[in-house]
């Protein structure tokens, strides 16, 4: 009796392909996958298999894919994209985002009173995980301020509930931000984790957090908003913490401290090299203090960058305010704690720049995220970082804590200067893209 020969395996049965395809480690990965077939790019579009391959990957963030700025282009509404361009690896994941996402916002709530000229419109406040905060003032002397959590691939978005009354009134008489337009200053908080014995439903719409701050005389009224409960709570601050409104000749006015907000780790920072105070909220414990670090005081506010170092460690990108021998370089340092707990910077690494500061200084250091840090070169009549509210043409380029190498990203007319938003976005194309909010 002749033996009965198995058919050869033709085609893989569909749960061993996706099987294969969560063990793709990498975005990248999974863009060439989609581009074989059409069951494929079916597969890897779909939500479920992304939040697989998400929580099977949770250390892979999106690419890098340009460069975002609250400033939007002249005439119109919300912001600026800047995306990576040729030959940038991620250029033509950034095209498509670009042609994607509406970074004008249009898609968010008109005002409740259209006739209403006291009311502004929503001016972008932070970005944060594909994530963007905006906010709305009813008035140009209101504090509190209309508040919302958008998407701008997906086109969705949270109205968040008004702040109480009785949290309100606590932010007493507190300094302007943004040129006067604004009395607080909002932004997003890393995603709250689960509660104990809560597990993620994978249906269920994704989890975020804003902070509410106001920068009072003698103390900064911080407010908490997680979407997880919907609620507003007030967080353990500081008291009798002096923002100075005169300070030395030599240094950065206050407004550049407080609008110069860092991340690193779960915790935000404010430095003041002047004074060697760092305040910080602590956003697993939600409370703000006030920390001494001994940092050079060759540095202005304007000239540093804190970013999140590897194996969580703080570090530091900085550079002098004036080069004697007219070669730029940047350093980075990170923060170390000695024995008695004291902190202070330790240099790690020096990296020379490519651009001549004899006749001035053409750059300056921008946003940073994951580690990366834009830097923005103008060699058109190099002005100081404060006064760069001029609209110009400038490269942007970004540095990483990983390999300490200039990237050039693309070329871009911008506007804006320290009370505007500058941040690396990082995000997935649009076929790998799930909703933020």
């Amino acid at each position: 009796m002749a033996a009965v020969v198995a058919e050869p395996l033709r085609e893989a049965p569909d749960d061993v392909v996706d099987e294969i395809l969560l063990r793709l480690p990498c975005p990248s990965s999974l863009v060439r996958a989609a581009a074989a077939c059409s069951s494929f790019r079916l597969l890897v579009s779909s939500p479920s298999f992304l939040r697989r391959h998400r929580a099977l990957h949770p250390d892979e963030s999106g690419p890098f894919l340009g460069v975002f700025s609250s400033v939007p282009a002249s005439g119109k509404s919300g912001g600026t994209f800047h995306p990576a361009g040729p030959p940038h690896p991620a250029a033509a994941a950034a095209r498509a985002v670009a042609g994607a996402a509406d970074f004008s916002f249009a898609f968010l709530p008109g005002p409740p009173d259209a006739d209403a000229e006291s009311q502004s419109g929503w001016l972008v406040r932070d970005y944060r995980d594909g994530r963007f905060l905006l906010d709305r003032a009813p008035s140009s002397d209101a504090i509190v301020t209309d508040l919302a959590v958008c998407d701008p691939v997906s086109r969705r978005y949270v109205l968040l509930p008004p702040i109480p009354g009785d949290l309100a009134a606590t932010a007493d008489n507190p300094l302007g931000v943004l040129g006067g337009r604004r009395w607080c200053e909002p932004f997003l908080a890393p995603s709250p984790a689960p509660a104990p014995g809560d597990a993620e439903d994978g249906d269920e719409e994704p989890a975020f957090a804003v902070i509410w701050t106001a920068r009072c005389p003698r103390r900064v009224v911080a407010l908490a908003f997680s979407s997880r409960d919907g609620a507003w709570r007030a967080l353990p601050s500081p008291d009798c913490f002096v923002w100075r409104s005169r300070r030395s000749i030599f240094a950065c006015p206050v407004h550049a401290v407080w609008n110069r907000r860092h991340y690193a780790h779960g915790r935000f920072y404010w430095v003041d090299c002047l004074t060697n105070r760092w305040l910080v909220l602590d956003t697993s414990v939600m409370e703000l203090t006030v920390e001494e670090i001994q940092s050079p005081s060759r540095f202005w506010e304007e000239n540093v960058a804190v970013v999140e170092g590897p194996n969580g460690a703080v570090g530091v990108f900085a550079h002098e305010f004036y080069h004697a021998d007219g070669n730029a370089s940047l350093n980075y340092y990170t923060i170390l704690r000695d024995d008695d707990n004291t902190q202070s910077w330790q240099l790690e690494k020096t990296i020379p720049l490519p651009w001549s500061t004899k006749h001035g200084r053409p750059y300056c250091l921008r946003g940073a995220t994951n580690g990366c840090l834009v830097i923005e070169v103008s060699q058109d009549s190099p002005r100081p970082f404060m006064s760069s509210n001029y609209s110009r043409d400038v490269e942007l380029f970004t540095i990483d804590v990983k390999h300490f190498q200039l990237e050039r990203v693309c070329r871009a007319r911008c506007s804006g200067g320290v009370s505007d938003g500058w941040w690396p976005y990082f995000s997935f194309p649009p076929l790998l893209s799930l909703p933020t909010v």
